[in-house]
């Protein structure tokens, strides 16, 4: 039986918390400097698979799915342009601006496109397409927005301080523009999912279809990261072929 929109939002909610992206370990070693340079590398390089290189594509793809709602349009229209182009911060296309990252980090963008996914990474971008393409828009926005770009905030955070505290950045620094820039301009587009499962989540099946992608977004978003840990931390050797391209088997 259907529960009041209020009350399931708050169960989302509380399911996001208890598995947040930012708790994972791979964070907290960045956050405290513990990861050398090449390790740090084979995390950068994963990251842009995952959100720089394919923005704003599954944006747009998402905006296209909105129902009749001049808000969610507007929330997607601002999230589109300002992936694209910078339209709300007059900065730069997200993607132009984690190619400058990348280039300080002594990563070209050739070598950045030329990056394999982990199975990991591979596996959350089909998770992805098949939000977008095969399931209802409700579950697509409440995995985007409360999953995935609205657990973005709380990474950031980590990110940058140990970017500035351990691997030689300045905050204000235009390299790394892309990690500050989404510390706030996130907390925008994280109202997205929020907004559309309060709304629109009001029968019992459209509930258990949030439930169960959500935690499906959860489970394999997390699994990205125990790839990347896997990979370039514990040297696993089942990694090795990603590894040589890092530079971690060099």
């Amino acid at each position: 039986m259907a529960v009041d929109t209020k009350t399931f939002l708050k169960e989302m909610q509380e399911m996001v918390a208890a598995k947040h992206s930012k708790d994972h370990a791979i964070f907290d070693m960045i956050e405290q400097g513990k990861l050398t340079q090449v390790q740090l590398r084979g995390f950068i390089k994963q990251f842009y698979l995952l959100f720089p290189k394919p923005f704003p594509k599954p944006i747009a793809a998402m905006f296209a799915r909105s129902p009749e709602d001049s808000e969610l349009e507007r929330m997607w229209m601002e999230n589109l342009m300002e992936e694209a182009v910078g339209g709300q911060t007059d900065t730069a296309g997200h993607r132009d601006l984690y190619i400058q990252f990348g280039e300080a980090c002594g990563i070209p963008r050739a070598e950045l496109d030329a990056t394999l996914p982990l199975p990991e990474t591979q596996g959350l971008l089909n998770w992805r397409e098949l939000l977008i393409g095969q399931r209802s828009w409700l579950e697509l926005y409440a995995c985007q927005g409360m999953a995935l770009e609205g657990t973005a905030s709380g990474r950031m955070n980590k990110v940058v301080n140990g970017l500035v505290n351990h691997y030689g950045f300045k905050l204000d620094s235009p390299a790394i523009l892309y990690w500050t820039l989404h510390m706030a301009v996130d907390e925008e587009h994280m109202l997205v999912g929020p907004y559309a499962v309060e709304k629109y989540a009001v029968s019992d099946l459209e509930q258990a279809a949030v439930r169960k992608a959500l935690r499906n977004t959860l489970d394999t978003f997390w699994l990205v990261y125990d790839g990347i840990q896997r990979a370039f931390v514990d040297n696993d050797p089942l990694y090795a072929g990603w590894q040589e391209t890092a530079g971690v088997r060099a």
